[in-house]
């Protein structure tokens, strides 16, 4: 008699178990705006189209991606980005030009016909990741053109920052590092761009 007794009381814990709620060890992680590099002048209230801004696929996931060899990639069980990092790579962009720049007329693709802005830039970033040692990777082809179309500068651009292996809040800060350096040779083109009259700049 006492036998079953013991398989009810063990299919209750069982029960039980299976019903009481899983912890939820997500982190949630964000890029961050750098300050403006000292060494430049900002010298126009230029106004700046910031689009289209192309990721590849394989970022568009909330879950932190890990490069752990040439050609394979791992998805963390645990650490998220807090928004698309889409998102987050363009109005972290956005913030570090507005700084650099010395400007708030930032506005974002797509925007209305009406809108007469002095540069529009354009991205395609190929890699933005950190590796299972801690190297952090943004690569990236870049436009900028004049408010009429006009390509003006052209780059492929590079960028590598260093992160304390498998901490991936180290590893958001050296994106946004990298982040940065690309927005100030953004801002640095613009600066040296010639003026777009037919936009009126300020």
């Amino acid at each position: 008699m006492k036998q079953p007794t013991i398989i009810v009381a063990l299919c209750a814990i069982t029960m039980a178990g299976c019903l009481s709620p899983r912890r939820d060890n997500s982190r949630f992680f964000q890029l961050s705006p750098v300050g403006a590099d000292p060494t430049s002048v900002a010298s126009r209230q230029v106004l700046v189209g910031l689009g289209p801004i192309k990721m590849p696929a394989y970022l568009d996931r909330q879950e932190v991606v890990t490069r752990v060899a040439p050609n394979r990639l791992e998805l963390s069980s645990e650490d998220r980005w807090a928004e698309p990092l889409d998102s987050d790579f363009t109005r972290v962009l956005a913030q570090n030009l507005a700084s650099d720049l010395g400007t708030q007329r930032i506005i974002f693709y797509p925007w209305y016909n009406t809108t007469l802005v002095d540069y529009q830039v354009k991205i395609n970033v190929y890699r933005f990741e950190a590796d299972k040692d801690g190297k952090v990777d943004l690569t990236a082809h870049w436009q900028v053109l004049s408010g009429t179309g006009k390509l003006l500068i052209v780059r492929d651009s590079s960028y590598a920052e260093t992160a304390k292996p498998g901490d991936p809040s180290d590893s958001a800060a050296a994106m946004s590092r990298a982040l940065g350096r690309l927005s100030r040779d953004i801002a640095s083109a613009i600066e040296t761009a010639p003026a777009n009259t037919a936009a009126g700049s300020a």
